[in-house]
């Protein structure tokens, strides 16, 4: 029963082909007098697409002709729609390696977005599609929920609701309301355990809510047959049995004789289990005829209904008819169903391998584009090997030629890091000439005040004993004094300023000393920030320091601790000066930097956050690879953050780790040993 529900909901999807199903009769005349071939695709498409459920001969030979005409018009999207609902027909024929075939195909075709510039519009009349991208969606939703009955069909039940699942995201993405509906309708049919009763009620009763307010009827019956089934399972019989009654009611206005049939099904299986005979009867004839007039498939089930209800009833003659009935047709039905799944668990096998190749592919084609410059070695190191296993003669040279190329990757990677310092040299520049002006113009100004000073002190001194003010003396010499002791602060200020660029764009020593990260972490948030200003003279940033006073000194490399300091912070300052150029009135970049003392571990830490626009998850493994960035060409060597890391965790014995979410800004927190 499971199998034959869930196929009998799915069944005419319309994203796959004409919005409305029209007679066959006027789609021929369509046909026969159409002059354009997206006239001629659009009336094949439909005309198979009435067929499926009732003649699947004729509908799989208008939907050939169909997929011949896309393909001669090489409109990708919609050859993946209608191979979509080729391999849905297979599936009631047993077929399901053709089946299997058909959905991987068109799948390729619907997930590319290229393809959007080669739709026809398949007329989906019931949403107003804007863009050919959401045309795409919906018709990639469909293909996914076809294929979701190949997977339940074949025994996969988990991979079934995932492809159901899919499809939902797809159709709400795509923003349409009825198709996500169906997909809702699909899912609650697939929760059959006690335990998911509920959660499918819902989904359920969503779903035909959606098809009431929107007047989309076509599968308004199986959603209510399928909630009438799940009210069964709570052993909530009356109102199974009204919301059978409603679908089959809704089914037949909408003259969607599958899902009439559902519920005449449904309503049989209701009065076998109540034992009421008449009734049992009655409607296990009905869902009898209406089977046969169908040509379904699963007429082994239908029968075993009609055999059981007249068993039900006595009549022993019909009964033994219908139970013979039975077996032969459930008998034919398992020795075909056994070989096409055979065959479909062999080109699954392989679809599988194929689909692990390509994705491996995928990989080594992305790993290509990163490190271009390394494989490139690699190449050359592989030839030179092959060439020595070939020809022992050129064993020397070989030996030579690796030699050289092996030095000349170091002397490159020697290079790239040396490129990789100068730019964060060049980055303090800016942020340095700020920061030594302040120092120098008090230097500057200090000494024009003593000036003036000591010309009024001389002019004091020279005057008659009786004229001079001594006190006055007293006060200019006290402010002279005072003075020079300003200057000579601000002239060690300036002086240490310099020496810490002279130490930054030194080669470091490797010796570690004690340093006060309070201090360091201070210097270089100035400078990086004034040297940010000096690139943009609009950007403005809010500056947060929380510095622990208790915070011990870290014995470190002073040099490069300094680089590790200025890469947070430079790429810090370049998130929220990216972000604040698209942010909405109001929004303020802040860069906080915080200090801590974990003593029961011995370590000291540092945090460098954010609110710009934060690290997505897909790259977060990717930011400390060495070549990596998201920044534009020329903005970004990619080598900063896998400097710093290897700074801290190889250099230094700590560690680096990042926390973010997108859109919520970044947090990068630095810990190392006190010792």
């Amino acid at each position: 029963m499971r199998r034959y529900l869930k196929i009998l909901i799915t069944l005419l999807i319309p994203v796959l082909g004409m919005a409305q199903q029209q007679y066959p009769d006027s789609l021929k005349k369509v046909l026969k007098a159409a002059q354009a071939d997206s006239t001629r695709y659009s009336a094949l498409n439909g005309i198979g697409e009435y067929y499926v459920e009732i003649d699947r001969d004729s509908a799989l030979y208008y939907l050939n002709q169909a997929l011949a005409i896309a393909k001669k018009n090489d409109r990708a999207i919609n050859q993946g729609a209608t191979l979509a609902r080729i391999g849905y027909v297979y599936i009631f024929q047993g077929k399901y390696p053709e089946s299997l075939e058909c959905f991987q195909q068109s799948l390729k075709l619907a997930e590319t977005p290229a393809n959007e510039k080669t739709i026809w519009n398949p007329n989906m009349s019931w949403i107003p599609f804007s863009t050919p991208q959401r045309t795409r969606l919906t018709i990639l939703s469909g293909v996914h929920l076809l294929y979701s009955i190949l997977e339940g069909d074949t025994g996969d039940y988990d991979q079934e609701i995932a492809q159901v699942k899919l499809s939902k995201a797809l159709a709400r993405e795509a923003g349409d309301v009825n198709f996500e509906a169906i997909a809702d309708m699909n899912l609650g049919t697939d929760f059959q355990d006690v335990i998911h009763l509920d959660s499918a009620l819902i989904l359920l009763q969503n779903a035909a809510h959606t098809f009431e307010r929107t007047g989309y009827k076509k599968y308004l019956g199986g959603a209510y047959g399928t909630i009438g089934l799940k009210y069964l399972a709570k052993g909530k019989g009356d109102s199974a049995v009204m919301y059978f009654h409603k679908g089959l009611n809704v089914s037949m206005q909408q003259k969607n004789f599958v899902l009439a049939n559902f519920n005449y099904i449904n309503l049989t299986g209701y009065y076998l289990g109540t034992k009421q005979k008449d009734s049992s009867v009655y409607y296990a004839r009905k869902t009898m005829d209406m089977s046969l007039a169908l040509n379904s498939n699963n007429m082994g089930q239908i029968y075993e209904n009609v055999y059981k209800s007249y068993q039900l009833a006595g009549n022993t003659d019909s009964a033994y008819k219908y139970q013979g009935l039975a077996l032969a047709a459930q008998d034919n039905r398992y020795q075909t169903t056994l070989k096409s799944l055979a065959d479909f668990r062999t080109i699954s096998f392989k679809a599988q391998l194929r689909a692990q190749a390509l994705q491996k592919e995928k990989e080594d084609a992305q790993t290509r584009l990163r490190t271009y410059l390394l494989l490139a070695v690699i190449g050359v190191f592989m030839l030179l090997v092959a060439i020595f296993y070939c020809n022992n003669r050129q064993k020397q040279k070989a030996n030579k030629v690796l030699e050289n190329t092996l030095d000349n990757l170091k002397a490159a990677q020697t290079q790239l890091i040396q490129s990789e310092k100068m730019a964060s040299l060049g980055e303090l520049t800016a942020g340095i000439a700020h920061e030594i002006q302040n120092p120098l113009n008090f230097v500057n100004n200090f000494s024009e005040v003593n000036k003036e000073m000591l010309e009024e002190l001389r002019a004091e001194t020279k005057k008659p004993k009786a004229e001079r003010d001594e006190q006055l003396e007293i006060e200019l010499i006290d402010d002279l004094i005072e003075n020079e002791q300003k200057i000579n602060h601000h002239g060690k200020r300036a002086d240490s300023i310099v020496k810490g660029m002279l130490e930054h764009s030194r080669t470091s020593s490797g010796q570690k000393e004690p340093i006060d990260l309070n201090q360091l972490a201070d210097e270089y948030l100035r400078l990086s920030y004034h040297g940010q200003r000096a690139k943009d003279k609009s950007f403005n940033a809010e500056l947060v320091t929380n510095f622990d006073p208790a915070l011990p000194e870290v014995n470190a490399i002073p040099q490069d601790l300094g680089r590790v300091l200025l890469n947070l912070l430079n790429n810090a300052f370049y998130a929220v000066q990216q972000k604040a150029k698209s942010a909405e009135p109001g929004y303020r970049p802040t860069i906080a930097i915080t200090t801590f003392y974990l003593s029961q571990q011995g370590t000291v830490g540092l945090k460098v956050k954010d609110n710009g626009a934060g690290i997505p998850d897909s790259i977060k493994e990717k930011i400390m690879q060495p070549f990596f960035t998201t920044k534009p060409t020329g903005e970004g060597t990619g080598l900063g953050l896998s400097l710093s890391y290897d700074i801290v965790v190889k250099g230094h014995g700590g560690s680096v780790t990042v926390n973010s979410a997108e859109g919520d800004g970044a947090e990068f927190v630095v810990v190392l040993p006190v010792g």
